[in-house]
């Protein structure tokens, strides 16, 4: 029953995520429902300061979601044409930025990148190949990470806001999706011999505590 149940409660949280940023969009291009268009980035960005800061003590995840909260209040006060369309803005800025930063700073010398470090985590240690090229594929996601930040800042700055918007909102889990499935064929085919590990596989690994995949990539 205890597994239904959180079952349930997961399939009832993954169709909210999925359906926010529809919501968000069709608000801002029909001026309806305007309260959502603050309502849901405030709870968005509650969520990231809190994953960001998970394992973490208390007032580290209390002051992330401050800063959070914090940065949205400056915007939407002194960018008069950051009102309400532009809150949804912030969240998608700060999650892409928090992800750059960190899939970049695995790149740095003397540090394992992410992905090899997850590869390890999954599968144990990796052929040389597999090791390069799971190190070239954090870098594609910096890129793609960067990419994001870069197109949506150009539209808010330059195009319509319904562009911008559904740039942000509507095309965003997409191209995730897009990017994980175009980079899992390629690497199927480029290295048809070996077992690959799968979105879900990733999902779960992205569940752990941090140093729990790091111990078990370092023994390995």
């Amino acid at each position: 029953m205890r597994r239904r149940a959180a079952l349930a409660a997961k399939a009832v949280l993954i169709a909210c995520m999925a359906a926010a940023p529809l919501l968000i969009h069709f608000a801002i291009v029909t001026n309806r429902w305007t309260v959502l268009i603050v309502a849901i980035p405030l709870i968005q960005l509650l969520v990231i300061g809190v994953a960001t800061a998970a394992h973490r003590p208390a007032w580290v995840k209390g002051l992330l979601a401050g800063l959070a909260l914090l940065s949205l209040a400056l915007i939407w006060t002194n960018v008069p044409r950051a009102s309400f369309p532009a809150a949804p803005g912030i969240p998608h800025a700060l999650a892409y930025t928090v992800l750059l930063l960190y899939f970049a700073r695995s790149l740095s010398s003397g540090r394992e990148a992410i992905l090899t470090r997850i590869a390890v985590y999954i599968r144990g240690p990796l052929p040389r190949e597999l090791y390069l090229y799971t190190r070239r594929v954090t870098r594609a996601w910096c890129l793609f990470f960067a990419a994001q930040l870069v197109c949506s800042l150009v539209l808010f700055v330059w195009a319509p806001l319904e562009y911008w918007s559904f740039f942000i909102n509507v095309l965003n889990l997409p191209l995730v999706l897009a990017m994980f499935a175009g980079e899992y064929t390629y690497r199927v085919m480029r290295f048809p011999a070996y077992r690959h590990y799968s979105i879900s596989d990733m999902m779960r690994v992205f569940s752990r505590p941090a140093e729990s995949v790091s111990r078990q990539a370092d023994s390995a």
